[in-house]
C-alpha cells in the first residue's frame, strides 16, 4: 500500500450558477403561493389563520438551501486521503465552519468489510464494522491533487477507481451483496429484458388506447383490475423466480419488477376493458336522461340503465339546463352487465359554456 494519495474536490465551473437558478426559481415560487394564497390575511392582519406548516415549509426550505452551501463549502477544502491506514475525508484547518466536522468519514482497511463499486451511481460504498458508519464516495467529485504517472493514464475511468484497481482493493475486499440490486443491469437478464419489453409496450398501448377512447366505465369497480394486477405479479414473481435458478436475479429485483407489472397490467387491464366492450359488448344505443335538482347527475328515464355523476366544477352548466328539459345520453351495455357512456357532445356543451362564461 502506498504511503499517501491525495485527492481533491473537483469544481463544477456551473454549479453555482445552476444553484443560484435553482434557489430562486424556488424562492419565487414559494412567494407566489403564499401570495395567492394567505396575501388577503395578511392584509388584514389576520396571522392566526396561516397555517404553520405552510411557515415551516418557507422557512425549511432556504435553510434547506444554506445547508446544501455550507456542504458544498466543505467539499471545496475537504481532502479524500488514500494511504496505508485506510481512507479519510477530511477538513483542512481553518479552511472551513468547525460545525461541518460532522461530515468527516474515517474508514481504516483493517476494519472494512466490503468494498463494492456501484458503476450506476459512479459510487464507492466502503462497510466496516456494524458499529462504524460506512463510507460512500462519488468518484467523479474527486481527482488526484498531484496525478501520479505510475497509474494507468490511457485509462478512462475516474481517478479514485483507477487508483483502487493499480492497489487491488477491490479484489482484496469482498463484495457487498446488499448491493446486487443496484447493480443487476435489467437489460442483460433475458427474463428481465423480455419482461421490460413487454411492460414498456402495454405502457404504450395504455397511453395510446387512452388518447383515441372515447368511452369510459360508468361506474368504477376496482375488484377485476385489482384481480389482474394480482394475477400478474404473481405470475411475474414466479416467472422471474424460475429464470433465476440458471441466471441469478436478486430478490429485491423480483420483488420491483412483480410489483411494477401488478400496476402495469392493472392499468391496461382498465384500458384493455373498456375497448373489449366495445367490441363484444351491445351496441352504442342512445337513452334519455334528466338532471337532477342538486345539478350533479343525470338521471334516466329507464331505471335500469345507470346514472351519469358529475362534480361541482359541472353545476353551473347543468343549472343552466331545464330539469325537465331531455339529455341524450350514448350508453352501451358490456360484458358482465359493465354499462359505458359515451359523453362527448356533453362534455363539448360543457365546454363550450364555460368558454363563454
Amino acid at each position: 500500500m502506498p504511503e499517501t494519495y491525495v485527492f481533491t474536490w473537483k469544481k463544477n465551473q456551473y454549479s453555482w450558477i445552476l444553484l443560484l437558478l435553482l434557489s430562486a426559481l424556488t424562492l419565487s415560487l414559494l412567494a407566489g403561493l403564499f401570495w395567492l394564497k394567505y396575501w388577503d390575511l395578511v392584509k388584514l392582519g389576520d396571522y392566526k389563520k396561516i397555517a404553520p406548516q405552510s411557515l415551516i415549509t418557507l422557512v425549511g426550505i432556504p435553510l434547506g438551501f444554506v445547508f446544501h452551501f455550507a456542504i458544498q463549502k466543505f467539499f471545496r477544502t475537504a481532502r479524500l486521503i488514500v494511504d496505508s491506514s485506510g481512507v479519510r475525508l477530511e477538513q483542512l484547518p481553518g479552511q472551513g465552519p468547525a460545525i461541518m466536522k460532522f461530515l468527516e468519514r474515517k474508514i481504516l482497511w483493517a476494519d472494512v468489510k466490503s468494498v463494492t463499486y456501484l458503476s450506476s451511481f459512479g459510487l464507492i460504498h466502503l462497510r466496516s464494522t456494524p458499529t462504524m458508519q460506512p463510507v460512500s464516495i462519488r468518484v467523479k467529485e474527486w481527482q488526484l491533487q498531484k496525478p501520479d504517472t505510475t497509474l494507468n493514464t490511457r485509462n478512462a475511468e475516474p481517478d479514485l477507481i483507477r487508483l483502487f484497481r493499480e492497489l487491488e482493493v477491490f479484489e482484496s475486499f469482498s463484495k457487498d451483496n446488499s448491493f446486487d440490486a443496484a447493480t443487476f443491469d435489467l437489460m442483460k437478464h433475458p427474463a428481465t429484458k423480455k419482461l421490460l419489453l413487454l411492460m414498456g409496450g402495454l405502457v404504450i398501448y395504455s397511453f395510446l388506447d387512452s388518447m383515441l377512447q372515447h368511452e369510459g366505465y360508468a361506474f368504477f369497480k376496482p375488484g377485476p383490475h385489482e384481480l389482474a394486477a394480482m394475477s400478474a405479479a404473481a405470475i411475474v414473481a414466479g416467472l422471474l423466480l424460475k429464470a433465476r435458478v440458471r441466471d441469478y436475479i436478486p430478490p429485491g429485483i423480483v420483488a420491483a419488477l412483480a410489483m411494477m407489472a401488478a400496476i402495469t397490467f392493472g392499468v391496461a387491464s382498465y384500458v384493455g376493458g373498456v375497448r373489449i366492450n366495445q367490441l363484444a359488448g351491445g351496441p352504442l344505443l342512445e337513452a334519455k336522461y334528466h338532471r337532477d335538482e342538486k345539478c350533479l347527475k343525470l338521471l334516466p328515464e329507464d331505471k335500469s340503465l345507470p346514472v351519469v355523476e358529475y362534480t361541482d366544477m359541472t353545476t353551473d352548466y347543468w343549472c343552466s339546463r331545464g330539469i325537465d328539459e331531455v339529455q341524450t345520453v350514448k350508453v352501451r351495455k358490456g360484458l358482465f352487465n359493465s354499462y359505458q357512456f359515451d359523453l362527448r357532445e356533453q362534455t363539448k356543451a360543457i365546454r363550450d359554456y364555460k368558454q363563454k362564461s
